[in-house]
């Protein structure tokens, strides 16, 4: 049919009737059910408490996770999922917990402890399906504005909070976090979560092979830890005064120019140094210059320098160089996707476990999303952002049927391509005998 008026005259109705805008969202959720989301939930949470009438766990949690998947970045979004009928059906819930319910159950330490769990739970199942059997994990801290009152002022002298958060590298999921207010340093927690990123991979049967970080991670504590359990580190360095004199050290001859994938950078040069920490172990370390655009009465010096630290004794400093700069493509990026696509810039409540509650609903949405990525969808698709999965798969306008003993998914006006998306992920899901 032909709309041949004017949007203005034609008369607005609602129904009840018809299809959900975001059939890849109830596909989403049965897959991660499929993958035992559900029961990590029951296990870690229990059995339901009070009436019968209450909303169990894991869809009051996955309430707020789809809001954040669907691209709602308000608590009051997950509203718009309730009235979503064909979305309830499809889903086969009673019903979508509401917005209320919902910041409810994010402001409850207990609660926020549960989701943390059952993270780290879907983390180890991912590892111990891997075909891989030695990881990278990566380490850094994203930091986001806020004039709630519970929020501090961070070394970037504005009103921040902090999310310190590891990744393991090859997966692209974050296996630890922890939400923090922005007076707290980034290096503080790093060691425990990267002993916490040991800890399961060991249980997952397998082992973490390299850390990498930024100058944050510079702490002598963790240089022994990866020496004693074989781990090859590359961090930054901090430029202190031991640092500096180790660079001013250095020979002009031995300054090279960068070769590889690296050659188009004319204007940086590196060296290699040995940095000897106070406790007295040598770190072998790689220093790249680079002339100081703007020297000043506070940094006069005619170069600029960053240093990077490794105990890997064979690598190539090439080699060595594009190792540390692969981390901005894993625990960088999904800073990027949390901030920009999953609404983690933003902040409910001046409650701070509230805001903690709901940085991790984000945080599990980036994992399940990349669960779906991982196991139920062609490979291909494995770095698609989250944006580009909810206009490709999320928002998919369609309905299921029921024609005599057999359920339809029809998919409306969509693409060969993301026909394909839908029937892979049913052949997997038949695969794997769900």
């Amino acid at each position: 049919m032909k709309l041949t008026v004017k949007l203005s005259q034609v008369k607005v109705k609602m129904s009840e009737k018809g299809a959900t805008g975001r059939m890849g969202l109830s596909w989403m959720v049965h897959c991660l059910e499929h993958f035992g989301v559900r029961s990590m939930t029951r296990e870690a949470y229990g059995d339901k408490k009070g009436s019968n009438r209450e909303i169990e766990f894991f869809e009051r949690m996955m309430s707020g996770v789809m809001m954040r998947v669907a691209g709602g970045d308000r608590v009051e979004d997950v509203e718009v999922l309730r009235a979503d009928k064909e979305l309830v059906d499809s889903l086969g819930w009673g019903q979508i917990a509401g917005a209320d319910t919902v910041l409810n159950c994010i402001s409850k330490k207990r609660n926020n402890k549960i989701s943390l769990k059952v993270n780290e739970t879907l983390v180890i199942k991912a590892l111990r399906k891997s075909e891989r059997e030695e990881f990278t994990y990566d380490n850094d801290a994203m930091y986001v504005d806020s004039d709630k009152k519970s929020a501090s002022y961070s070394y970037q002298k504005v009103r921040q909070f902090s999310g310190l958060m590891g990744c393991i590298a090859e997966l692209g999921l974050i296996n630890t976090v922890e939400f923090r207010t922005g007076r707290v340093s980034p290096s503080l927690g790093i060691y425990n979560q990267l002993r916490d990123a040991v800890r399961q991979a060991k249980e997952a049967g397998k082992r973490i092979k390299r850390f990498r970080s930024d100058s944050a991670g510079h702490q002598n504590m963790i240089f022994r830890y990866c020496d004693k359990h074989k781990i090859d580190y590359y961090v930054s360095l901090n430029k202190n005064e031991a640092i500096m004199r180790v660079i001013d050290g250095i020979e002009e001859s031995k300054w090279e120019k960068l070769t590889g994938r690296y050659e188009d950078r004319k204007k940086t040069q590196w060296a290699e140094g040995v940095y000897e920490t106070e406790l007295g172990f040598k770190i072998r370390m790689l220093v790249l210059r680079w002339r100081n655009p703007d020297p000043d009465l506070f940094e006069c010096r005619p170069y600029c320098y960053h240093a990077i630290a490794t105990n890997d004794r064979q690598i190539d400093p090439m080699a060595w160089l594009e190792v540390h700069n692969g981390r901005m493509g894993t625990i960088e990026q999904s800073h990027k996707e949390l901030k920009s696509e999953l609404g983690s810039n933003y902040n409910p409540s001046h409650d701070f476990e509230k805001n903690r509650g709901y940085f991790f609903l984000g945080v599990l949405g980036y994992n399940m999303t990349q669960i779906l990525k991982l196991y139920y969808l062609a490979k291909e698709y494995l770095t698609m952002s989250v944006k580009r999965l909810r206009y490709k798969f999320i928002h998919v306008c369609g309905s299921i049927v029921k024609t005599g003993r057999r359920f339809y998914c029809n998919l409306m006006n969509v693409t060969e391509e993301v026909y394909e998306m839908f029937r892979q992920c049913k052949s997997k899901l038949i695969i794997a005998g769900y």
